[in-house]
């Protein structure tokens, strides 16, 4: 056997070990604990449980829900989207911002402000008791749909705009031509070429929606409001003497609803898929004409009221104490105090952000080296290590929680500390970075790698001279939605941290279920704060270089003006 190929043979086996044991070795185990009986193995856990008219609740609540929240989410998605593709309102920007805002602040976050807006003594629900007659229960089937609706409208909204302006104008014209109308083209052209994207954004939010823990958590748990994920949730922390043998099962039925979504959606992406290599048309489409500066405000009015006013008042609920009227004579700082001084809150604060920097160190790391083996070395082991990962990100966080409890324990030194929690966000999100160095090295001209190699370069020269300098900002792209998920992660801390490996999510899950309503939202503000800060640093960061491209250069031929009187 030759050396390399010694080599290729070594590097499938240490592929698949490590594919084997951290990504399917879990999921094996849940499934095994699923089918293991007091008598060995069979259905008998299954039967159990649906036999159960809690259960068979939950599974029709989380169906109902689901679909429910998916439809709020399409027609808020794609209406937007549509807005910002093709109109020619003003303030795009903003509205895209607005739009996207539930996609960068925690859904759990959201939820709270909802709950702060819309509790019995809330400032819409009084307006609303004293106009209409009538209050609105956030803690009710209906308040869940409605705040998983508004968390996955930016899934649509991000699926389908590109997909709009890449619908080709001649198409339009034709239809033009022909006869039809403005407004009955958009809807035999463009809405029809846009189904499929449409359908794609749904089936993600449908997706989403089941994998959500946070909402149903904060607001279905105090109502009694059951669905699949809580009901694992509360089976594991039973501790009964069949408990993880039914929150098994429970996971697996839940992962066979998930994953069958997940191949339907990857059929939906095939069929838009023909639209990649068009270039996107920023044109005006569809002039509003006088109705332009109405369906401006209306819109950007509503997403001001559904997405930034109900953070407003958490912020502003954070500034007063837990009991007694929220006057100004009442404005206190204590929460904030509670915030900065208490050691547990620091600790969680600590605990996020050093798990969401080493989680972005080690994806970089690995992702890139498993993304160029597959790339440039068409590496098989490495396409199975990123199928595995696209398989522990599909499934439900709360069933992949379950599985690293069942894997891990079996490892000494792992469960109950901080390394289970890194282990399970790498698990979770490398194949994001897998994706995301794929498309970097695929936008690269492998000529340039070969044309360092004919004049001598080393491999490792050959990426810090030229694979580096032109892939690093496409790469890093991937990391900041690997950073910030991992930074505000609730559903795998849910169930994997301990007493010192809490994190921001856990403590403000914690503080709202104990009824600590105003130092919950005094830690959300601040969280609120910080994701504000980068998003705008973010936005910011391109706007700068614009400026300085636009800023006038001068001629060193000639003096400055302003030097003239001096010489």
């Amino acid at each position: 056997m030759s050396r390399q190929r010694l080599k290729q043979n070594i590097g499938y086996l240490a592929g698949g070990a490590v594919a084997l044991f951290f990504f399917l070795a879990p999921l094996c185990r849940l499934v095994l604990m699923s089918l293991t009986t007091d008598q060995g193995f069979g259905f008998e856990n299954y039967g159990a449980l649906l036999a159960e008219s809690r259960t068979l609740r939950a599974i029709g609540n989380t169906v109902i829900i689901a679909v429910a929240s998916t439809l709020i989410a399409v027609v808020l998605g794609s209406v937007m989207a549509f807005l910002v593709a093709y109109t020619d309102v003003a303030h795009k920007k903003w509205m895209e911002i607005l739009t996207l805002a539930p996609f960068v602040i925690p859904s759990y976050i959201i939820t709270l402000s909802w709950s702060t807006l819309l509790s019995a003594r809330g400032s819409l629900n009084q307006f609303l008791d004293s106009v209409l007659g009538f209050k609105v229960n956030i803690y009710s089937l209906g308040g869940i749909i409605l705040v998983l609706g508004i968390c996955n409208a930016p899934v649509v909204y991000l699926n389908v705009l590109p997909f709009l302006r890449k619908i080709p104008r001649d198409l339009e014209w034709a239809a033009r031509v022909c006869g039809r109308s403005l407004w009955q083209t958009v809807r035999c052209i463009d809405l029809t070429q846009a189904a499929p994207a449409v359908a794609s954004g749904g089936m993600l939010a449908f997706l989403a929606a089941i994998d959500n823990f946070s909402v149903p958590a904060f607001l279905g748990i105090p109502a009694g409001i059951p669905v699949l994920s809580t009901y694992i949730y509360e089976n594991v922390i039973g501790f009964g003497p069949s408990a993880f043998r039914s929150a098994a099962a429970l996971s697996v039925l839940l992962s066979a609803i998930a994953l069958g979504g997940t191949a339907l959606q990857g059929l939906l992406v095939k069929r838009s898929s023909g639209m990649e290599s068009i270039r996107e048309d920023f044109s005006v489409r569809v002039p509003l004409g006088r109705g332009r500066r109405p369906v401006q405000w209306a819109a950007l009015g509503f997403l001001a009221l559904v997405n930034i006013f109900p953070l407003l008042t958490t912020i502003t609920s954070s500034f007063f104490p837990a009991y007694g009227t929220k006057t100004l004579a009442n404005f206190t700082l204590e929460n904030y105090q509670f915030v900065f001084t208490n050691r547990g809150i620091r600790q969680a604060f600590l605990n996020s952000a050093l798990l969401a920097a080493a989680t972005c160190c080690i994806c970089i790391l690995a992702g890139t080296a498993l993304a160029y083996r597959k790339v440039r070395r068409r590496c098989p082991a490495s396409r199975l290590v990123e199928q595995s990962a696209s398989l522990t990100y599909a499934i439900p966080g709360i069933v992949l929680a379950l599985a690293m409890i069942f894997h891990w324990t079996m490892v000494p030194g792992v469960y109950g500390t901080i390394w289970i929690l890194l282990i399970a966000y790498i698990t979770r999100y490398l194949v994001l970075q897998i994706k995301s160095s794929t498309n970097a090295l695929l936008a690269l001209d492998v000529s340039l790698e070969e044309a360092a190699a004919l004049f001598g370069s080393g491999r490792l020269r050959a990426w810090r001279q030229i694979i580096l300098p032109l892939t690093l900002k496409p790469i890093l792209s991937g990391t900041f939605l690997i950073f910030m998920q991992s930074l505000t992660e609730l559903t795998l801390s849910s169930m994997l941290a301990a007493a010192g490996t809490k994190t921001i999510g856990l403590s403000i899950f914690s503080l709202q279920q104990g009824g600590d309503y105003q130092r919950a939202a005094a830690v959300s503000a601040v969280v609120i704060g910080a994701v504000a800060l980068v998003y705008g640093l973010s936005a910011l960061i391109p706007l700068v270089k614009k400026l300085k491209k636009r800023a006038p250069k001068s001629d060193p031929a000639q003096p400055d003006p302003h030097l003239a009187p001096a010489l």
